[in-house]
Protein backbone atom coordinates (compact mmCIF):
# COMPACT_ATOMS: atom_id res chain seq x y z
CA UNK A 1 0.00 0.00 0.00
CA UNK A 2 2.57 2.32 0.81
CA UNK A 3 4.14 1.71 -2.62
CA UNK A 4 1.77 2.83 -4.31
CA UNK A 5 0.53 6.01 -2.53
CA UNK A 6 4.10 7.33 -2.52
CA UNK A 7 3.43 6.35 -6.45
CA UNK A 8 0.96 8.25 -6.77
CA UNK A 9 1.81 11.08 -4.63
CA UNK A 10 5.48 11.87 -6.12
CA UNK A 11 6.76 15.08 -8.14
CA UNK A 12 10.31 14.45 -9.37
CA UNK A 13 13.50 16.13 -8.54
CA UNK A 14 15.13 16.99 -12.13
CA UNK A 15 18.70 17.23 -12.40
CA UNK A 16 20.90 20.09 -14.32
CA UNK A 17 23.62 19.54 -16.30
CA UNK A 18 25.48 21.79 -13.13
CA UNK A 19 23.16 22.78 -10.11
CA UNK A 20 20.05 20.78 -8.87
CA UNK A 21 17.00 22.64 -9.42
CA UNK A 22 14.42 22.43 -6.67
CA UNK A 23 10.91 22.36 -7.81
CA UNK A 24 8.11 22.84 -5.24
CA UNK A 25 6.41 20.36 -3.97
CA UNK A 26 2.63 20.40 -4.02
CA UNK A 27 0.88 19.25 -0.44
CA UNK A 28 -2.00 16.80 -1.88
CA UNK A 29 -2.46 15.73 1.52
CA UNK A 30 -6.04 14.64 2.64
CA UNK A 31 -6.58 13.13 -0.80
CA UNK A 32 -9.25 9.43 -0.69
CA UNK A 33 -7.59 6.76 -2.14
CA UNK A 34 -9.98 3.96 -2.85
CA UNK A 35 -7.80 0.47 -3.12
CA UNK A 36 -10.51 -1.63 -4.85
CA UNK A 37 -9.64 -5.11 -6.96
CA UNK A 38 -11.95 -7.52 -7.32
CA UNK A 39 -11.19 -10.90 -8.36
CA UNK A 40 -14.19 -12.74 -10.16
CA UNK A 41 -12.80 -15.75 -9.09
CA UNK A 42 -13.91 -15.31 -5.77
CA UNK A 43 -17.52 -15.41 -3.86
CA UNK A 44 -16.09 -12.86 -1.48
CA UNK A 45 -13.91 -9.52 -2.11
CA UNK A 46 -13.00 -6.24 0.05
CA UNK A 47 -11.79 -2.65 -0.76
CA UNK A 48 -9.95 -0.01 1.05
CA UNK A 49 -10.58 3.27 1.61
CA UNK A 50 -8.32 5.75 3.08
CA UNK A 51 -6.62 9.36 3.27
CA UNK A 52 -3.29 10.42 1.62
CA UNK A 53 -0.50 12.46 3.48
CA UNK A 54 1.59 14.92 1.85
CA UNK A 55 4.33 14.79 -0.22
CA UNK A 56 6.80 15.67 3.07
CA UNK A 57 4.57 14.34 5.22
CA UNK A 58 6.67 12.07 8.14
CA UNK A 59 3.49 10.00 8.94
CA UNK A 60 3.87 6.19 8.03
CA UNK A 61 0.24 5.30 8.32
CA UNK A 62 -2.61 6.15 6.34
CA UNK A 63 -6.02 7.24 8.07
CA UNK A 64 -9.18 4.62 7.05
CA UNK A 65 -12.25 6.07 6.08
CA UNK A 66 -15.02 4.82 7.58
CA UNK A 67 -18.81 5.46 7.00
CA UNK A 68 -18.96 5.23 3.21
CA UNK A 69 -21.44 3.68 1.43
CA UNK A 70 -20.44 2.11 -0.78
CA UNK A 71 -22.07 -0.35 -3.91
CA UNK A 72 -21.48 -2.57 -7.09
CA UNK A 73 -23.35 -1.73 -9.73
CA UNK A 74 -24.30 -3.97 -12.83
CA UNK A 75 -25.37 -2.72 -16.47
CA UNK A 76 -28.53 -4.20 -15.57
CA UNK A 77 -28.46 -1.54 -13.12
CA UNK A 78 -28.91 -3.71 -10.03
CA UNK A 79 -26.58 -2.60 -6.99
CA UNK A 80 -25.04 -5.26 -4.52
CA UNK A 81 -23.70 -3.09 -1.29
CA UNK A 82 -20.84 -3.88 0.35
CA UNK A 83 -20.56 -4.13 4.17
CA UNK A 84 -18.30 -2.26 6.41
CA UNK A 85 -16.18 -4.82 8.20
CA UNK A 86 -13.84 -2.38 10.08
CA UNK A 87 -12.06 1.09 9.73
CA UNK A 88 -12.05 1.97 6.08
CA UNK A 89 -12.42 -2.50 4.97
CA UNK A 90 -15.60 -3.16 3.30
CA UNK A 91 -16.71 -6.73 2.16
CA UNK A 92 -18.66 -7.45 -1.22
CA UNK A 93 -20.31 -11.14 -0.58
CA UNK A 94 -20.86 -11.64 -4.31
CA UNK A 95 -19.93 -13.72 -7.06
CA UNK A 96 -19.28 -11.60 -10.33
CA UNK A 97 -21.40 -12.41 -13.01
CA UNK A 98 -18.66 -12.50 -16.05
CA UNK A 99 -21.61 -11.62 -18.75
CA UNK A 100 -21.99 -8.57 -17.23
CA UNK A 101 -20.11 -5.16 -16.19
CA UNK A 102 -19.53 -3.77 -13.29
CA UNK A 103 -19.27 0.13 -11.80
CA UNK A 104 -18.04 1.52 -8.15
CA UNK A 105 -20.02 4.08 -6.41
CA UNK A 106 -19.22 5.38 -3.30
CA UNK A 107 -21.34 7.90 -1.15
CA UNK A 108 -19.04 9.57 1.47
CA UNK A 109 -19.55 13.00 2.98
CA UNK A 110 -21.75 14.46 0.78
CA UNK A 111 -20.23 13.62 -2.19
CA UNK A 112 -20.80 10.71 -4.84
CA UNK A 113 -17.81 9.06 -6.87
CA UNK A 114 -17.79 6.81 -9.65
CA UNK A 115 -15.97 4.16 -11.38
CA UNK A 116 -16.16 3.85 -15.13
CA UNK A 117 -18.17 0.21 -15.88
CA UNK A 118 -15.44 -2.45 -16.33
CA UNK A 119 -16.12 -5.86 -18.31
CA UNK A 120 -15.31 -8.80 -16.56
CA UNK A 121 -12.73 -10.32 -18.38
CA UNK A 122 -11.79 -13.90 -19.60
CA UNK A 123 -10.42 -16.36 -17.39
CA UNK A 124 -6.55 -16.33 -18.26
CA UNK A 125 -4.53 -18.97 -19.60
CA UNK A 126 -0.74 -19.54 -20.36
CA UNK A 127 -0.06 -21.48 -23.88
CA UNK A 128 3.47 -22.68 -23.06
CA UNK A 129 6.08 -21.80 -20.25
CA UNK A 130 10.16 -22.39 -21.07
CA UNK A 131 13.54 -21.44 -19.10
CA UNK A 132 16.81 -19.74 -20.70
CA UNK A 133 19.54 -19.16 -19.05
CA UNK A 134 20.43 -15.73 -19.17
CA UNK A 135 21.74 -12.68 -17.35
CA UNK A 136 19.63 -10.39 -15.31
CA UNK A 137 20.72 -6.94 -15.50
CA UNK A 138 20.03 -3.71 -13.15
CA UNK A 139 20.52 -0.35 -12.46
CA UNK A 140 20.85 1.05 -9.20
CA UNK A 141 21.22 4.49 -7.55
CA UNK A 142 20.94 7.66 -9.41
CA UNK A 143 23.61 8.09 -11.49
CA UNK A 144 24.37 6.76 -14.48
CA UNK A 145 27.67 5.44 -13.46
CA UNK A 146 29.08 1.84 -14.41
CA UNK A 147 29.22 1.01 -10.89
CA UNK A 148 24.99 1.18 -10.53
CA UNK A 149 24.51 -1.58 -13.14
CA UNK A 150 24.46 -5.29 -11.52
CA UNK A 151 24.79 -8.15 -13.89
CA UNK A 152 23.94 -11.79 -12.26
CA UNK A 153 23.53 -14.85 -14.02
CA UNK A 154 20.59 -17.24 -13.81
CA UNK A 155 17.79 -18.59 -15.82
CA UNK A 156 15.21 -16.68 -16.66
CA UNK A 157 11.05 -18.08 -17.59
CA UNK A 158 9.17 -17.04 -20.47
CA UNK A 159 5.55 -17.30 -21.51
CA UNK A 160 3.57 -17.37 -24.65
CA UNK A 161 -0.03 -16.77 -24.65
CA UNK A 162 -2.13 -17.18 -27.78
CA UNK A 163 -5.33 -14.68 -27.99
CA UNK A 164 -8.10 -17.09 -28.52
CA UNK A 165 -10.76 -14.73 -27.18
CA UNK A 166 -11.34 -11.13 -25.44
CA UNK A 167 -8.39 -11.00 -23.15
CA UNK A 168 -5.56 -10.00 -24.08
CA UNK A 169 -4.04 -8.25 -21.42
CA UNK A 170 -2.27 -9.88 -17.93
CA UNK A 171 -0.37 -8.85 -14.99
CA UNK A 172 1.12 -11.72 -12.93
CA UNK A 173 2.34 -11.88 -9.72
CA UNK A 174 4.51 -15.22 -8.45
CA UNK A 175 5.31 -17.46 -5.39
CA UNK A 176 8.91 -18.71 -5.93
CA UNK A 177 8.91 -22.42 -3.60
CA UNK A 178 13.04 -23.16 -3.03
CA UNK A 179 14.03 -26.67 -2.32
CA UNK A 180 16.83 -28.19 -0.89
CA UNK A 181 17.98 -31.29 1.17
CA UNK A 182 19.69 -31.54 4.27
CA UNK A 183 20.98 -33.69 6.23
CA UNK A 184 21.55 -35.27 9.82
CA UNK A 185 23.20 -37.94 11.02
CA UNK A 186 21.14 -40.81 13.20
CA UNK A 187 21.67 -44.33 15.19
CA UNK A 188 19.78 -47.30 14.25
CA UNK A 189 20.07 -50.19 16.08
CA UNK A 190 24.49 -49.46 16.41
CA UNK A 191 24.54 -48.11 13.06
CA UNK A 192 25.11 -44.28 12.40
CA UNK A 193 22.97 -43.78 9.26
CA UNK A 194 22.44 -40.47 7.50
CA UNK A 195 18.88 -39.04 6.78
CA UNK A 196 17.23 -36.45 4.53
CA UNK A 197 15.68 -32.92 5.85
CA UNK A 198 13.48 -32.01 3.22
CA UNK A 199 13.36 -28.25 3.54
CA UNK A 200 12.57 -25.02 1.74
CA UNK A 201 11.64 -21.38 1.49
CA UNK A 202 9.52 -18.92 -0.41
CA UNK A 203 10.75 -15.72 -2.55
CA UNK A 204 8.26 -13.19 -3.25
CA UNK A 205 8.88 -10.43 -6.48
CA UNK A 206 9.58 -7.20 -5.64
CA UNK A 207 9.73 -3.67 -7.92
CA UNK A 208 7.58 -3.04 -10.89
CA UNK A 209 4.54 -4.42 -12.02
CA UNK A 210 4.50 -7.97 -14.22
CA UNK A 211 2.10 -6.84 -17.05
CA UNK A 212 1.70 -8.25 -20.58
CA UNK A 213 -0.37 -6.74 -23.54
CA UNK A 214 -0.36 -6.82 -27.28
CA UNK A 215 2.65 -5.64 -29.15
CA UNK A 216 1.52 -1.55 -29.20
CA UNK A 217 0.84 -0.21 -32.96
CA UNK A 218 0.03 -3.34 -33.95
CA UNK A 219 -2.65 -5.64 -34.69
CA UNK A 220 -0.88 -8.75 -33.63
CA UNK A 221 -2.69 -9.92 -30.67
CA UNK A 222 -0.71 -13.14 -29.67
CA UNK A 223 1.97 -12.37 -27.18
CA UNK A 224 5.35 -13.97 -27.34
CA UNK A 225 8.60 -14.12 -24.84
CA UNK A 226 6.74 -12.54 -22.18
CA UNK A 227 9.53 -12.63 -19.64
CA UNK A 228 8.40 -14.19 -16.27
CA UNK A 229 10.84 -14.29 -12.83
CA UNK A 230 14.38 -14.10 -12.86
CA UNK A 231 15.66 -17.39 -10.92
CA UNK A 232 19.55 -17.03 -9.54
CA UNK A 233 22.30 -19.22 -10.16
CA UNK A 234 23.91 -18.18 -6.93
CA UNK A 235 21.39 -19.58 -4.60
CA UNK A 236 24.08 -20.65 -2.51
CA UNK A 237 23.84 -17.05 -1.44
CA UNK A 238 20.01 -17.46 -0.17
CA UNK A 239 20.80 -21.08 1.65
CA UNK A 240 23.69 -22.97 3.16
CA UNK A 241 26.22 -24.38 0.69
CA UNK A 242 26.23 -26.99 2.54
CA UNK A 243 22.66 -28.74 1.57
CA UNK A 244 21.92 -29.86 -1.75
CA UNK A 245 19.80 -27.64 -4.15
CA UNK A 246 16.66 -29.54 -5.65
CA UNK A 247 15.13 -27.01 -7.46
CA UNK A 248 12.31 -24.46 -7.64
CA UNK A 249 8.40 -24.72 -7.77
CA UNK A 250 7.22 -21.49 -9.24
CA UNK A 251 3.64 -20.63 -8.91
CA UNK A 252 2.33 -18.23 -11.28
CA UNK A 253 -0.33 -16.06 -10.19
CA UNK A 254 -1.96 -14.90 -14.25
CA UNK A 255 -4.62 -11.81 -13.90
CA UNK A 256 -6.60 -11.14 -16.33
CA UNK A 257 -7.13 -6.98 -16.86
CA UNK A 258 -9.37 -4.84 -19.02
CA UNK A 259 -6.98 -2.57 -21.06
CA UNK A 260 -7.76 0.61 -18.91
CA UNK A 261 -6.16 -1.36 -15.99
CA UNK A 262 -3.35 -2.64 -17.99
CA UNK A 263 -2.74 1.06 -18.65
CA UNK A 264 -2.91 2.01 -15.36
CA UNK A 265 -0.45 -0.56 -13.98
CA UNK A 266 1.77 0.72 -17.05
CA UNK A 267 1.93 4.56 -15.29
CA UNK A 268 2.85 2.83 -12.10
CA UNK A 269 5.65 1.15 -13.39
CA UNK A 270 6.97 4.15 -15.09
CA UNK A 271 7.03 5.80 -11.82
CA UNK A 272 8.31 2.82 -9.83
CA UNK A 273 11.26 2.33 -12.70
CA UNK A 274 12.40 6.24 -12.55
CA UNK A 275 15.48 6.55 -10.43
CA UNK A 276 16.42 10.10 -10.95
CA UNK A 277 18.43 9.28 -13.81
CA UNK A 278 18.55 12.50 -16.06
CA UNK A 279 16.99 11.12 -18.83
CA UNK A 280 14.46 9.77 -16.68
CA UNK A 281 10.25 10.58 -17.03
CA UNK A 282 9.44 13.32 -14.64
CA UNK A 283 7.19 11.72 -11.78
CA UNK A 284 3.29 11.98 -12.77
CA UNK A 285 -0.05 10.97 -11.51
CA UNK A 286 -1.14 7.76 -12.44
CA UNK A 287 -4.47 8.38 -13.95
CA UNK A 288 -7.58 5.94 -12.28
CA UNK A 289 -11.05 5.29 -13.62
CA UNK A 290 -12.70 6.77 -10.22
CA UNK A 291 -14.41 10.50 -9.93
CA UNK A 292 -15.91 12.70 -7.96
CA UNK A 293 -19.41 13.50 -9.40
CA UNK A 294 -20.05 16.43 -6.79
CA UNK A 295 -16.94 18.06 -7.50
CA UNK A 296 -14.93 17.16 -10.72
CA UNK A 297 -12.27 18.81 -9.57
CA UNK A 298 -11.62 16.91 -6.69
CA UNK A 299 -8.35 14.19 -7.19
CA UNK A 300 -9.13 10.80 -6.12
CA UNK A 301 -6.24 8.36 -6.09
CA UNK A 302 -6.67 4.62 -7.03
CA UNK A 303 -8.19 2.12 -9.46
CA UNK A 304 -11.45 0.20 -9.59
CA UNK A 305 -10.22 -2.97 -11.55
CA UNK A 306 -12.08 -6.34 -12.42
CA UNK A 307 -9.84 -9.06 -12.96
CA UNK A 308 -9.91 -12.58 -13.92
CA UNK A 309 -7.22 -15.14 -12.11
CA UNK A 310 -5.74 -18.72 -12.61
CA UNK A 311 -2.85 -20.20 -11.03
CA UNK A 312 -0.24 -22.32 -12.73
CA UNK A 313 2.51 -24.30 -11.10
CA UNK A 314 5.95 -25.52 -12.72
CA UNK A 315 9.04 -27.45 -11.58
CA UNK A 316 12.04 -25.94 -12.71
CA UNK A 317 15.62 -27.63 -11.63
CA UNK A 318 19.15 -26.26 -13.49
CA UNK A 319 22.55 -26.59 -13.78
CA UNK A 320 24.50 -24.01 -13.82
CA UNK A 321 27.93 -25.60 -14.33
CA UNK A 322 26.18 -27.93 -17.31
CA UNK A 323 23.93 -25.05 -18.81
CA UNK A 324 21.08 -27.35 -18.82
CA UNK A 325 18.16 -27.08 -17.15
CA UNK A 326 14.18 -28.27 -17.49
CA UNK A 327 10.65 -26.68 -16.43
CA UNK A 328 7.77 -28.78 -16.57
CA UNK A 329 4.05 -28.06 -15.64
CA UNK A 330 3.12 -29.75 -12.16
CA UNK A 331 -0.67 -31.06 -12.67
CA UNK A 332 -1.67 -30.91 -9.35
CA UNK A 333 -1.96 -27.30 -6.62
CA UNK A 334 -0.89 -29.02 -3.46
CA UNK A 335 -1.17 -26.57 -0.36
CA UNK A 336 2.75 -25.26 0.28
CA UNK A 337 3.49 -23.65 3.83
CA UNK A 338 5.40 -20.72 3.13
CA UNK A 339 8.79 -22.43 4.56
CA UNK A 340 9.87 -25.74 6.21
CA UNK A 341 11.42 -28.66 6.95
CA UNK A 342 10.50 -32.18 7.54
CA UNK A 343 12.55 -35.39 8.34
CA UNK A 344 13.22 -38.57 6.63
CA UNK A 345 9.35 -38.18 4.35
CA UNK A 346 9.14 -36.07 1.28
CA UNK A 347 5.74 -33.40 1.97
CA UNK A 348 3.46 -34.33 -0.53
CA UNK A 349 3.99 -31.19 -2.79
CA UNK A 350 7.23 -32.44 -3.18
CA UNK A 351 5.88 -35.59 -5.05
CA UNK A 352 3.80 -33.64 -6.95
CA UNK A 353 6.90 -32.22 -8.84
CA UNK A 354 7.36 -36.27 -10.26
CA UNK A 355 3.97 -36.26 -11.86
CA UNK A 356 3.08 -35.80 -15.31
CA UNK A 357 0.02 -34.37 -16.83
Amino acid sequence: MKRLIIILLMLSTILACEEIYHPDLEEVDNKLVVEAALNAELQQNTIKLYRSHGFNSENKTYPSVSGAKIYLTDNLHHKIPFIEMSNGTYLLDYKLDKSLSYQLQIELDGKIYESRMQAVPETPKLDSVYAEFTTDIKISGAANDKEDIIKEKGVRAYANINNDGQVSHYRFYARKVLLYVNHYDTLIIDNMETRPIYSWKSLYPTGSFNIAGPPEYSTEKDISKHPLEFFTSDYFRIIPDTVLFSGWIYIVHQYGLNEDTHEYYKDLNNQLDAQGRIFDPVYIQANGNIKCLTDPDEVVLGNFEISSYAESRYYLMYYPSLEKQTIRRIPKNVYIPTQGAIKNVKPEFWDSIYMSE
